[in-house]
């Protein structure tokens, strides 16, 4: 099967391209032809090399969007430099570069509508041309972001498959996408979501008239040798970024943002060191193109005397340091103050054996809780009291938080793995294809017909399996 695959990429790691890269090696794994289309910035992760994933970055350069709305001069003095340094440069480098790009303030908002509302025309033909020589069988979007621009190209009579992930983000800095979508939603044929909270949350809400055709499909992570590592090479890692500790240590991993709401760990960290209980935070993660909130969280750190209790680790480039500050922690935070699609970070530190806690909107409950096994607790959403109770509960059970941790990692052995992720969603590829297929095949042996009359009526269409218990 050939798949014309688009990938929105990040100027840091994030799980979006995250679960792209993987979905993209185990295609191929099972005998795909993947083209990876990639845009606005390279796929930044940590499971596949940048050369190895093979990927085309020629069209949606987020540098040009930066600067379309700058002075002439300044686009065009920074414009080559901009986009050589986005395509070329690590996100670890491009974050110490002095040069002009890093002085640049960027309206993230801006950026956005002139991406989704006014996209660059020579992009789109890029687009469609690298699209006509490939000639796929289907096409995926790894975000529903992207419905506008394959909404652009040519119907060449193959399926088009979406995720429904992407767009929330957009939504929340105030683009809405829903008219894009709602104008588009013809041309696709399924949606995927990562969870059914996601569905309830996220499309129901937003996008009710794309329920028919959304397919759940539960992601995962590489689960692979990495996460076998020794407690004495785990240490030894984790010693090139804090020192030894004997508190009791919460990890926090992701991106930090504010709808990330890592600021609310503090509030938790405090009322437990308020009580006398020795915990200590890391903060593991990165930050997207504007650092503004990185500063307020440092600010956050001291004003509430945190100083000595809180490690800011910042980006953590390998894998196996990733894993190595994971399972030397005795428990994962996640304090997302919005519906999380899904979590990657969950099922990571659950392949690394220890617990979760995690707020009861998003995908978090349903991932904790699979196959009637708990592997962490829930709390209510930004609710920092009670999410201190539950790290004082796993305090307070070292054999409950063992059991946990142990029932994380078999999950994740059992189910929350990419290759099933990927089987998945290859037999949902394959479906769609021969249903395609089959009415092209149905349509051109069909005698012919008159065309109805306006305004007869047509039967609506059913929703996807997966949903009919659901709806």
């Amino acid at each position: 099967m050939r798949i014309f695959f688009g990938i929105t990429g990040q100027l840091g790691y994030g799980g979006l391209v995250q679960q792209s890269v993987i979905l993209v090696k185990f295609l191929r794994e099972f005998g795909c032809e993947v083209f990876p289309l990639v845009g606005l910035a390279p796929p930044y992760n940590d499971e596949v090399d940048l050369d190895e994933l093979d990927y085309t970055f020629e069209a949606f350069n987020i540098a040009d969007y930066v600067l379309r709305d700058k002075p002439s001069f300044l686009r065009w003095l920074l414009g080559w430099y901009a986009r050589h340094q986005v395509a070329r440069t690590h996100p670890k480098k491009l974050r110490r570069l002095n040069g002009g790009t890093s002085k640049i303030d960027v309206d993230v908002k801006r950026v956005l509508q002139n991406l989704i509302y006014n996209p660059d025309e020579g992009d789109i033909e890029k687009v469609a041309k690298l699209r006509r020589d490939f000639r796929p069988d289907i096409d995926y979007a790894c975000e529903l972001s992207m419905a506008g621009y394959f909404g652009a190209l040519d119907d060449l009579g193959i399926p088009l498959v979406t995720s429904a992930q992407g767009y929330e983000l957009c939504q929340r800095f105030g683009v809405d996408l829903v008219p894009v979508i709602r104008a588009n939603a013809e041309r696709i044929d399924a949606v995927i979501s990562g969870s059914y909270a996601n569905v309830r949350e996220n499309v129901a809400r937003d996008l009710p008239f794309l329920l028919p055709k959304t397919r759940v499909i539960h992601y995962g992570i590489v689960n692979d040798h990495h996460y076998e590592m020794s407690r004495e090479e785990a240490e030894r890692r984790t010693s090139r970024f804090v020192g030894k500790t004997d508190d009791f240590t919460i990890v926090s991993l992701g991106r930090m943002e504010v709808e990330k709401g890592v600021d609310l760990a503090l509030h938790a960290i405090r009322i437990l060191l308020n009580e006398g209980i020795k915990v200590r935070l890391r903060i593991v993660g990165d930050w997207p193109m504007n650092d503004h909130f990185y500063p307020i969280l440092q600010s956050k750190v001291s004003m509430m005397d945190l100083n000595d209790h809180v490690d800011c680790i910042g980006f953590v480039e390998s894998k196996p340091d990733k894993v190595a500050l994971l399972k030397t922690s005795d428990a994962m935070l996640a304090t997302f103050i919005k519906s999380e699609p899904f979590g990657l970070v969950l099922c990571e530190a659950m392949s690394a054996a220890i617990p979760v806690v995690c707020p009861d909107t998003g995908a978090g409950p349903e991932i904790l809780s699979w196959n009637g096994i708990r592997s962490g607790l829930v709390y209510r959403t930004q609710d920092t009291g009670q999410m201190a109770d539950r790290i004082r509960h796993l305090i307070e059970h070292p054999e409950e938080r063992k059991q946990m941790g142990y029932n994380g990692a078999l999950a994740v052995r059992q189910y929350f793995h990419a290759r099933r992720m990927a089987a998945d969603i290859l037999r949902l590829f394959e479906e769609l294809v021969e249903q395609k297929r089959s009415r092209a095949r149905s349509v051109s042996a069909a005698p012919d017909v008159a065309a109805p009359a306006l305004g007869d009526s047509l039967p609506p269409p059913s929703p996807g399996r997966a949903l009919r218990a659901y709806l």
